[in-house]
């Protein structure tokens, strides 16, 4: 017989639990590892995009970002640095918000307790990102047990596959300033919404997928199904304010899961109707919109044919557009239940609208693909066995987003003149009530934004992509403006609650009403004067006595 230790415990036994726990701090260690890289680049990207300069007072905008953070920064500073609750879009006050704000509104929060905006924004915007990243690589691990699989999905995420490389090499001479391609507003076929742009210009975009994903984790490794299905109910009650496509998303990936795995069945049901129980007041206050419409064909709604339709697809997949429908079929049976949804959500896609403008649609494609990439990963490590090709097909599957991750890591940042460095936004945020309400002469970073009071009309494109009627929005501004008759203006300006008017000189930008300043001089005396934008301030009831 062979001796105990002298806690009794056979030594073949103590080794064996040695090792074990040595097997299982080195598999920690090695995670935490992977997950510090990933908040490393993370953090990187988005503080490579996004800055601030405490000396100057001036926000750093990237060249790549500047125009939608035309509503981005107003949203954010609506919050800290006016009021706005309840939440109106601050660029089209008057109606309840139609877009999902709650991610601006904790950037917003923080900043209010004392985060410099930088940090206010990149912190969780980050977080988010990298919480993305660490998803896709649990969940690749998880359903593969294989890193050679985890990390190449990780490549095909960060790096896409378009085939927008061959118009890069065309171009004449080459270079990385612009990307290649950004259909539909270049007039081109490969959209915009494949490389790292849609994630540092939408910073909601990746807490919306990464939800997603660790929800399909959570289906795959939960021991405490219970537990995790009340906390999904909340996250899923919290969709609608916080990203309205990630909620059709979750729907589709709680359809199937509930159908595939019937031990979670009852959890996925109890999380489910939380969900419903919180979203039903939200959705009965939240305003009605035409938005959700048929749509087959996508971008190419106006040209839909087969052809054309199948070679749209493989110019923005590249061979992800091969091997994802041909190496599901190879996929362990636990996979493709998993994996499945991705192609209800490309069937979807191509065949509704959900918003004013059907690009929106990029997101359930995108998502769709970062499950996709899992697949293309699968096949190469699985099956292809020659490294040449191996190398080969990798290069093809990452070249379009290597070109698209250089323009933005040669991106550079501009300054955009803040309260303290802007004498109209100073004076605004100095002398103005928190919730007044301006009729403004300018659209994109107006004064009264950056002060985080509202203006009657932003930048139109916004407001209409989120369900808005920004063209009567639009005639009644320039009747304001243009109209030199009180009892025409006069009424519009009380109708709104209008309380200030900012009056510059917009002769040369055909997109703004043509304002006679001498006109204005004639009826009032301004409150302010900026001598640096030749921009002055108007009280309306000084306009309209």
């Amino acid at each position: 017989m062979k001796k105990s230790n002298t806690e009794g415990e056979p030594k073949i036994f103590a080794r064996s639990r040695i090792q074990s726990s040595g097997v299982r701090a080195r598999k920690i260690f090695g995670e935490a590892i992977v997950v510090v890289l990933f908040l490393l680049f993370s953090f990187l990207l988005m503080f490579h995009t996004f800055g601030y300069d405490s000396a100057q007072k001036n926000i750093l905008i990237a060249r790549t970002l500047w125009s939608d953070f035309g509503s981005h920064i107003p949203l954010i500073r609506s919050f800290s640095m006016g009021n706005n609750w309840p939440p109106e879009y601050p660029i089209f006050p008057g109606e309840p918000i139609r877009y999902h704000f709650l991610f601006y509104l904790l950037v917003g929060m923080l900043a209010k307790i004392g985060f410099r905006l930088d940090w206010a924004l990149n912190l969780p915007s980050a977080l988010g990102f990298a919480l993305l990243l660490w998803g896709i690589w649990t969940l690749a691990t998880t359903l593969f047990k294989n890193k050679a699989i985890a990390f190449l999905s990780i490549l095909f995420f960060l790096f896409n596959g378009s085939l927008s490389f061959i118009k890069f090499f065309t171009r004449q001479p080459l270079s990385f300033r612009d990307f290649p391609a950004f259909g539909p507003w270049d007039g081109g076929v490969i959209t915009a919404f494949w490389n790292l742009n849609i994630y540092t210009n939408q910073r909601h975009l990746a807490w919306g997928f990464a939800l997603g994903i660790w929800f399909l984790v959570w289906v795959v490794s939960s021991k405490k199904p219970i537990i995790g299905a009340l906390l999904w109910g909340l996250s899923i009650g919290a969709l609608p304010y916080f990203h309205q496509p990630t909620l059709i998303i979750m729907a589709i990936l709680m359809g199937t899961n509930f159908l595939f795995f019937p031990r979670l069945r009852l959890p996925i049901l109890i999380a489910a109707s939380i969900g419903l129980f919180l979203i039903a007041p939200q959705l009965l206050t939240m305003p009605k919109t035409e938005s959700l419409s048929w749509f087959p064909g996508y971008l190419i709604f106006d040209r839909f044919t087969v052809p054309n339709f199948l070679s749209f697809w493989f110019q923005n997949l590249g061979l992800h557009a091969l091997l994802v429908p041909l190496g599901f079929f190879i996929l362990p049976s636990r996979a493709k239940k998993i994996l499945l949804p991705l192609f209800f959500l490309f069937i979807l896609g191509n065949l509704f609208k959900f918003s004013m403008e059907v690009a929106a649609n990029h997101k359930f494609f995108n998502f769709a693909l970062i499950l996709g990439n899992m697949v293309s990963a699968y096949v190469i490590i699985s099956l292809i066995r020659r490294n040449i090709v191996t190398v080969v097909l990798i290069l093809f599957l990452t070249l379009s987003g290597i070109i698209d991750f250089l323009v933005i890591a040669g991106d550079t940042k501009g300054p955009l003149p803040d309260v303290g460095n802007n004498q109209t936004a100073s004076w605004i945020a100095t002398n103005t009530p928190k919730d007044a309400l301006f009729l403004n002469s300018s659209f994109l970073y107006h004064p009264a934004s950056l002060a985080g009071r509202k203006i009657f009309l932003g930048w139109p494109y916004f407001a209409w992509s989120a369900g808005y009627d920004t063209y009567g929005r639009m005639a009644e501004m320039r009747t304001m403006y243009e109209s030199k008759d009180p009892k025409v203006f006069c009424p519009l300006l009380t109708k709104y609650g209008i309380t200030y008017i900012t009056v510059e000189d917009t002769k040369n930008d055909p997109n703004l009403p043509r304002i006679d300043t001498k006109y204005f001089e004639s009826r009032a005396k301004p409150v302010f004067t900026d001598t640096e934008r030749d921009t002055r301030i108007y009280i309306t009831t000084d306009l309209c006595p």
